[in-house]
């Protein structure tokens, strides 16, 4: 694996959102999350979400979001959470930006974000079970199955010493 590139994190906001509605995954991996457009509405509603754009050599590459599961208000939702960890809930490279490690700069800000907010950890969702997932990628980087399966996806997880 290359190094891992200088990618930027930029909150997104009503100023910017533009820019990232119109990034994609590949045709073939469409079934594996919503588009950006629906994804950006979405996150405007859910309170606990924390959305970055990221860009690669100044031009916009993805997108992820985090929850900070003690701004969880309701049960259903912390159920979706592990204890102690940092929710990534949802990341996207577009097409054009993968293969350049732009996925594992987005773990690692993740990583970074848990650290500074005292977590031991950060827990996502992936669909195993679906064409192309990207279970093999988050496995990789060091993420390991709970056990649990949260709206027919498997719940993975990683842990570290906070700084």
């Amino acid at each position: 694996m290359s190094q891992t590139p200088d990618i930027e994190f930029i909150r997104l906001a009503r100023s910017n959102a533009r820019q990232f509605i119109g990034l994609k995954v590949r045709d073939s991996e469409e079934h594996l999350i919503a588009s950006n457009a629906q994804w950006i509405a979405m996150a405007a509603f859910i309170d606990e979400a924390t959305t970055y754009g990221m860009f690669r050599a100044g031009a916009p590459c993805g997108l992820i979001s985090l929850i900070d599961p003690r701004l969880v208000q309701d049960e259903e939702g912390l159920e979706n959470t592990q204890d102690g960890c940092l929710y990534v809930w949802r990341l996207m490279v577009d097409q054009h930006h993968r293969g350049h490690d732009v996925g594992t700069a987005a773990i690692r800000f993740a990583e970074r974000q848990a650290a500074a907010l005292g977590f031991r950890g950060i827990s996502l969702t992936t669909m195993d079970h679906a064409e192309l997932n990207a279970l093999p990628f988050y496995t990789m980087l060091g993420f390991t199955p709970t056990g649990r399966r949260l709206g027919g996806e498997i719940e993975l997880i990683k842990t570290f010493d906070p700084a």
